[in-house]
């Protein structure tokens, strides 16, 4: 009994070892296998990254020559990241696929991928990607016609680049500017954007980007009207594109050139060109460039009276579907005119109301007013910077000028003369910064008095665009009934015409065409004329001496200065004759306007209305003098510019 339980002992020890042996062994094999299969994973993360990031770097290169082929070589970075579940690169990867919904035309998408890039940016980013993307989201927003945040977004990208000094980057976005400056017909502002580009661009020897900026200055000179121009550097754009062939930029040369062909009337060279550039993105899927070439095609074969053709482009361009309000709407603009033309005018009344509400979402009084201030805001921040850089630097000078004193004790006649340096050296400071406080002041009135212009272009563009064509249409509506021999509806369309003529005058009276088409003297001459004419008092108008030649900025001024004394005269003076006088002599330009009605005390003369100061400011504004004189016999204003003007 003994024997067997020692033996039953020595069996269960052995199986016991036994066990312990193959467990330690399988647990050391299923280490090696785990360390093994750890390896393997961190090469094959290592692999795909590798892979995702020559993908991303393939689509790049690939988006503007073959669409299609691009977004395949992104996806495929977008599974391998999923694969490896690396959410920051796909995070990252929202930006270029932003880039892609531009180029299909997918704007309110490409937006929404921007914004979760910025979401992540924010947090992890760098300030270039930050400048990127909000460069990237202008872009957007000037597509969909949203100029004003557009505008937004591009100067957020511009202060980033001009802290890191990224000249490439500020070049792009200049020319990015430029464009929104360019649909808001403000081409002055926009050709200074387009050749700042430009020179840029040239000096860094960067033939992508120059090539953007010789395009979109093109673009500036065909919206002008100086189409053989524009052509000029379309084609100067399209030798560099080619050279680099990049399909979406040669599709958009194509297109540029045909349109400045059809301007010159050109329609054969016009069309062909057009007809190359929807080829290569209906191959690509540039649809939202696609649905802006095919609303020209349209409007070429209205031109040509080929009527069916172009209603056929038209809704086909309607038919991709993009979000390019401005396109829309030149759309539905050119259908409403086919309808109307072929009798069709439910259709034509359809469109028509598409047309107006389309255009009254982008062109918002509010809209344009808060864009100029933004612009102000942004310009008025650089210079405050520049003042403050000034502060600093004159703060400093101030420390330096008190250690120098202490040293006078020791130093005597030498630190006197090094104090006595740095004193002149501080006041040519001070100098400098009124000099930057005027010139902020100067610039401010400046922008002022161009923003009153610009508005005043464009209440009498929207008299005469809006108002005018409401009224042609109610006229319209209302001939249609004449059938009837109705009086009232007669007395009604003649009401409406002396609208239309009260509506073109207050548009006129805004902007007067003379003074936009010829030179002062013939505005003003003109001016007085149509003046004379409406109202009681005998207004005449003197020119002597030489021919005036002024900036426009300046005529403009003037015109307005005239302008409010003739009109106060009339309103107050109780005058029967009144006469205007320009004089140039020995480069002293003299303006008087004098009445011969009732007078009023010089002394206390009301100079805080509205009017007096307007007059006051754009007198100082130009440098000027102004001598006021009355008695019971009259008033006579009299202003002074010297040196202001060239002699013919």
């Amino acid at each position: 009994m003994a024997f067997n339980l020692s033996l039953n002992q020595l069996m269960l020890k052995t199986y016991s070892v036994l066990f312990f042996f193959f467990l330690s062994a399988s647990f050391g094999y299923g280490q090696t296998k785990e360390i093994d299969s750890l390896k393997n994973i961190v090469a094959r993360s290592k692999i795909n990254k590798a892979k995702a990031s020559a993908y991303q770097r393939l689509s790049w290169l690939t988006f503007r020559k073959d669409l299609a082929l691009g977004e395949v070589y992104l996806d495929s970075a977008a599974t391998l990241y999923k694969a490896d579940r690396n959410e920051e690169e796909l995070l990252k990867l929202n930006y270029k696929y932003a880039v892609l919904s531009r180029y299909k035309g997918e704007y309110e998408k490409g937006l929404q991928q921007i914004d979760l890039f910025l979401k992540h940016m924010k947090i992890n980013g760098a300030p270039i990607q930050m400048a990127d993307a909000y460069s990237e989201k202008g872009v957007l927003y000037q597509l969909q016609g949203k100029y004003e945040k557009s505008l937004t977004q591009y100067y957020s990208a511009q202060k980033i680049y001009e802290e890191t000094a990224d000249e490439n980057s500020i070049g792009l976005t200049l020319n990015r500017m430029g464009i929104v400056h360019r649909k808001l017909k403000q081409y002055k502002e926009a050709e200074k954007c387009f050749l700042k580009a430009i020179t840029i661009h040239k000096n860094a020897n960067d033939e992508d980007n120059l090539a953007n900026a010789l395009s979109s200055l093109g673009s500036n000179y065909g919206e002008q009207g100086l189409d053989e121009k524009a052509i000029f550097y379309f084609k100067e754009c399209l030798v560099l594109d080619i050279k680099a062939d990049n399909q979406w930029a040669i599709a958009s040369d194509y297109q540029n050139i045909g349109i400045g062909y059809m301007n010159l009337d050109q329609y054969e060279d016009g069309i062909r060109y057009l007809k190359k550039a929807i080829k290569i993105q209906e191959k690509q899927g540039f649809k939202g460039d696609m649905a802006f070439a095919l609303m020209a095609l349209g409007s070429s074969y209205v031109k040509t009276n080929e009527l069916v053709e172009a209603e056929n482009t038209f809704l086909k361009a309607l038919d991709l579907g993009i979000d390019a309000a401005q396109t829309r709407k030149d759309i539905y603009k050119n259908l409403a005119e086919i309808y109307k033309r072929t009798n069709r005018y439910k259709k034509s009344n359809h469109y028509y109301e598409r047309y107006v509400l389309e255009k009254d979402s982008i062109f918002k009084e509010e809209g344009l007013k808060n864009m100029n201030a933004l612009k102000i805001q942004y310009e008025t921040e650089k210079k405050d910077k520049e003042i403050a850089q000034q502060k600093l630097a004159l703060t400093n000078s101030k420390s330096k000028t008190r250690t120098m004193t202490i040293l006078i004790i020791s130093l005597l006649l030498g630190s006197i003369l090094l104090w006595f340096s740095f004193s002149q050296r501080q006041k040519r400071m001070q100098q400098q910064l009124v000099a930057i406080e005027r010139e902020q002041e100067v610039r401010t009135l400046e922008s002022l008095m161009e923003g009153e212009e610009k508005e005043r272009l464009r209440i009498a563009k929207e008299l005469h665009d809006g108002v005018n064509g409401d009224l042609a249409a109610i006229k319209f509506k209302l001939t249609s009934l004449l059938e009837t021999n109705n009086t009232i509806i007669n007395e009604a369309v003649a009401m409406i015409d002396t609208s239309s003529e009260q509506v073109r005058a207050i548009s006129h009276n805004l902007v007067p065409p003379s003074l936009r088409d010829f030179n002062l003297i013939e505005a003003v001459a003109t001016y007085c004329e149509n003046m004379n004419a409406i109202h009681d008092p005998d207004i005449s108008f003197q020119h002597m001496g030489n021919e005036i030649l002024l900036e426009k900025k300046e005529e403009a001024n003037l015109f307005r200065i005239i302008q409010e004394l003739v009109t106060n005269s009339i309103k107050h003076a109780e005058a029967s004759e009144i006469l205007v006088q320009l004089s140039n002599v020995e480069n002293h330009l003299q303006i008087t306007v004098e009445d011969d009605g009732k007078g009023f005390d010089v002394k206390n003369v009301q100079s805080d209305g509205i009017g007096m100061q307007n007059i006051k400011s754009r007198v100082a504004y130009l440098g000027g003098v102004m001598e006021i004189t009355s008695d019971a016999k009259g008033s006579s204003f009299t202003i002074t510019l010297t040196d202001k003007t060239d002699t013919a």
